[in-house]
């Protein structure tokens, strides 16, 4: 009776609700409407002078009390990086978990610091399972985080985080499980907007397990392109393509509808209901003045990968590694370099 109420607590109206329960049963939605495919893996959007690395991942999902490693070549991905940005998928806590509802628990933290130093570590709580265990839980497991060396934000107090002279982050969360109001929302994230830096929208939208974003999400990300310098989203637990846009003023700008799940303590790749939650993206991007025009920044350098997280075998936990390719996509998902700049829309 439990696990119905927490299910039904979906913050879907019933149609989206239906079509949840379908795709965890029948499997995930690869309808492609845009025609999407992935710039490569290296791609380079701007010509600037590089200033600032900003490394972003996708969800950390609970591990359900089982151990999370990070391979040392997943470390070594964010090695250069600032700052690492990951959307951290509910609050640590020591209340019964109740399906679906997600929760954390101390060893979350010093798994993390497989990945990359605490001082790095930049985490958004403005998502739909933040809000799982009421609001004081919230706050409780925000003031943990910082006081054990993490930055986080998302909250209605922080849409928004400054992580350098120039660099802005801004988040908002389109869904909450329950009640809600101390998240930070997706009403207006352009209102964050800080005038002469390069601004990034975080957003916890879309729709889960779809492995490419629908028409409206897609017209959604050209609308927050013609505020925002990047967009690189979360929640769909399924990677979905990373991809340009050209702006009016002809800068490319970094379109990622989704970086799937980082972690994930029921990823199991042969399993038919968990299979999908297995994989996600991580990046990295330079930031910094461009060589024409100095007092604007924009993007440059964009690396990714995809990654998987997998058991190690009975009882051992579960590993992130980096992985050339993963079931969802095929090879021709991912543009060649030759073929990266016709990749690039309007997004005027």
């Amino acid at each position: 009776m439990d696990w119905i109420r927490a299910f039904t607590a979906k913050p879907y109206p019933p149609r989206e609700a239906l079509g949840l329960i379908w795709r965890n049963l029948a499997g995930a939605s690869f309808r492609n409407s845009e025609g999407l495919r992935f710039v490569p893996r290296q791609t380079r959007l701007n010509d600037i002078e590089p200033r600032i690395t900003l490394g972003f991942g996708g969800d950390v999902m609970s591990m359900f009390g089982k151990a999370l490693v990070f391979d040392p070549a997943v470390a070594n991905f964010f090695l250069p990086c600032d700052k690492v940005l990951l959307n951290f998928e509910g609050v640590i806590t020591e209340r019964r978990q109740i399906s679906p509802d997600q929760k954390h628990t101390r060893p979350i933290l010093q798994a993390l610091d497989g990945l990359a130093a605490r001082s790095k570590l930049v985490l958004s709580l403005a998502n739909n399972h933040t809000g799982d265990f009421g609001e004081v839980e919230c706050r409780q497991s925000l003031a943990l985080l910082r006081e054990e060396g993490f930055t986080a934000f998302g909250l209605t107090e922080s849409p928004c985080i400054d992580l350098g002279e120039r660099l802005r982050v801004v988040t908002g969360t389109r869904w909450s499980n329950r009640e809600g109001q101390h998240l930070a929302w997706l009403k207006d994230p352009a209102q964050w907007v800080r005038p002469g830096a390069f601004n990034l929208l975080y957003p916890h939208w879309g729709y889960e397990l779809e492995v490419y974003p629908r028409r409206d999400v897609a017209a959604q990300m050209t609308q927050w392109l013609a505020a925002f310098d990047a967009v690189v989203g979360h929640h769909s637990h399924t990677p979905q393509p990373i991809n340009v846009q050209r702006g009016g003023d002809g800068l490319l700008r970094l379109a990622a509808y989704s970086m799937g799940d980082l972690c994930f303590g029921m990823a199991y790749r042969n399993l038919p209901t968990f299979k999908y939650y297995a994989f996600g993206l991580i990046g990295r991007m330079t930031i910094g003045p461009l060589h024409t025009d100095p007092s604007r920044w924009a993007a440059g350098e964009l690396t990714w990968s995809f990654v998987e997280c997998r058991p190690l075998g009975r009882g051992q936990g579960f590993e992130v590694v980096l992985q050339d390719q993963i079931p969802l996509f095929a090879s021709d998902a991912i543009a060649a370099p030759a073929t990266a700049e016709p990749q690039a829309v309007s997004a005027d």
